[in-house]
């Protein structure tokens, strides 16, 4: 045995030895030291004796050695790139380096992938970032003002996007939360132009952020610098957040009843049940009490409204008086309700605009009605009928859904393939919308729908069928730093499906030939599942993204990485 490990430990060595010397190494000297950041302060890194793959773990090293790091090393062979990291070797294991030098896998950090903000979830979990000295602080900063932002932060400089990004999705689970503090900062950067802005919102967030109290002898802000790249990527990014937020918004729960307890958590988030209600509301027909009018339409004109109205109500009372309604804001803050009552004729006679205080959601016969509180007036808008943007709500969705064919190769046969994904999902999956995760999220599984699972692997657009029910299937592939797959093909008899491949060491230099193998991905009946996740407002798109997610090993994760 003992000879067995001895021999072992030389083939081992040996390997390493011919990939090295086969290996194209490349260097970047960083001209400044930078230095590692550690999201979670109690987390380590291995430290290795060289830069080479099979290199010697000598320690470890944690966010108290103040590690510099002095350059990036690269082997690169065929399609495959090795990298480390090269740190001055710290007091805590200096005594192991054989030289002044240690080194860490750039796979255990992220040196770069954070800039993207589509990061996935790997890269999120390695919560340790390359960055430089002026980063470093920036990212103290910035962890601060997410999880402590009544600490003693008395100011605060914020100039990379992608830094931001990249750690209110590391330090917040829950999507919700992460918008909340995206929408937070983007205010914060809207009170510091315009710092003589006062509203119910700017009050909170000078309470919860007392940084912002810190004004100059001009009154201006002067705790908070940023830059135009960040503001202009931090827009962008929030934009696209808030969009997708209100569009999805109907979609966030099964019921009306549901929708509204959905509405009304809304008030944390800075102007957004203003923003929700404007986009639920649009179109409305609404009785109204409270106010002088006993209706309010969400109409272009007088004349439009009073037909909306009279289509709605053929017996209109003659002595009922009605009103159009609009929101007003300043640059997305100050609400306001904007009130023209008509005559008869649908002619404006009187306007008046209402600040808005709070907006809450009630359950009005089978749709949404809602209560405003603005300054000096209240009322309740009860809906006469469910406005457009609310057809997809409750009631509404279980329509959208019977919509969709029921035969599920016409919905793989007419539509584009992301599209077909989740129509299926709706149609023949299990699920709903996901609180946690800010998404819809539906499981197809084996043990029920087999032969719906087959067809979107067999229809997708890199499998190839030679019959039915066989063919080829050429992909290549990583799934880590260390493991390379390739397929050739697949075939399915009998309810299960097959697919042959070969899964080997990226790095492996060996001259013996690997024979592919074959592995059962799935069966009918089995608990392999396929899972779709996407956001509510995907419904709408022709083209949507459609995140799919199915968990194997071996060659069948080449499901995973075609779909």
């Amino acid at each position: 045995m003992k000879l067995i490990q001895n021999s072992f430990g030389i083939l081992i060595l040996l390997s390493a030895v011919v990939l090295v010397n086969c290996s194209k190494k490349k260097v970047e000297n960083f001209t400044v030291p930078k230095k590692i950041f550690f999201i979670d302060t109690k987390d380590t890194i291995d430290v290795l004796q060289t830069e080479e793959p099979l290199a010697e773990k000598i320690g470890t090293i944690s966010d108290s050695d103040s590690v510099q790091v002095l350059a990036l090393v690269s082997f690169e062979k065929k399609d495959m790139v090795y990298k480390t990291y090269q740190i001055k070797c710290p007091t805590s294991i200096k005594h192991k380096c054989k030289t002044e030098f240690g080194y860490i896998r750039a796979f255990d950090v992220e040196g770069g992938g954070y800039t993207s903000s589509s990061s996935d979830f790997s890269v999120l979990l390695k919560k340790k970032l390359i960055v430089s000295n002026e980063e470093y602080t920036e990212s103290n900063q910035l962890k601060q003002l997410i999880l402590e932002p009544k600490s003693t932060l008395s100011s605060i400089t914020i100039n990379h996007f992608s830094i931001f990004h990249f750690l209110i999705r590391s330090l917040m689970t829950k999507p919700e939360d992460q918008f909340q503090k995206m929408e937070e900062v983007y205010q914060i950067l809207k009170l510091a132009e315009n710092p003589s802005r006062e509203d119910q919102y700017v009050t909170s967030l000078k309470k919860k952020y007392p940084f912002l109290n810190e004004v100059n002898d001009s009154g201006a802000i002067s705790s908070v610098t940023t830059n135009n790249d960040f503001e202009q990527k931090l827009t962008e990014a929030r934009n696209e957040l808030m969009n997708s937020f209100i569009a999805g918004f109907p979609l966030r729960a099964s019921t009306f009843k549901g929708l509204v307890g959905q509405f009304n958590k809304l008030k944390n988030f800075p102007y957004l049940s203003e923003k929700v209600f404007e986009y639920l509301s649009k179109e409305g027909v609404y009785s109204v009490s409270g106010f002088e009018t006993q209706y309010l339409i969400n109409a272009e004109s007088g004349s439009t409204a009073l037909n909306k109205l009279k289509k709605l109500e053929p017996n209109l009372d003659p002595t009922k008086t009605l009103g159009m309604y609009q929101i007003l804001h300043d640059s997305e803050t100050n609400y306001q309700i904007k009130i023209q009552i008509l005559d008869g004729m649908g002619n404006v006679t009187k306007e008046e605009s209402y600040p808005i205080v709070s907006i809450s959601a009630e359950e009005s016969g089978n749709s949404l009605g809602f209560k405003i509180k603005a300054d000096k007036q209240d009322m309740i808008l009860s809906p006469l009928e469910t406005t457009p943007n609310l057809l997809i709500a409750g009631e509404g969705f279980k329509e959208f859904v019977k919509a969709i064919p029921n035969d599920y190769k016409d919905i793989i046969k007419n539509n584009d393939y992301n599209k077909a994904k989740l129509l299926i999902a709706l149609k023949f999956g299990e699920g709903g919308f996901d609180e946690k995760l800010g998404k819809m999220v539906y499981i197809l599984s084996a043990s029920k729908r087999y032969w719906i699972m087959l067809d979107l692997f067999r229809f997708n657009p890199n499998v190839k069928r030679s019959h039915d029910y066989d063919g080829t299937l050429e992909t290549s592939f990583s799934v880590d730093e260390h493991t390379c797959i390739s397929t050739s093909k697949w075939r399915q008899p009998k309810g299960e499906l097959y697919i042959t491949g070969i899964e080997t060491s990226c790095y492996s230099d060996s001259d013996e030939e690997i024979s592919p193998t074959e592995s059962m991905c799935f069966y009918e009946g089995g608990s392999m599942f396929y899972q779709f996740e996407f956001s509510p407002s995907e419904l709408r798109s022709d083209k949507p993204y459609v995140e799919f997610k199915f968990e194997n090993s071996g060659v069948c994760q080449a499901i995973q990485h075609i779909m």
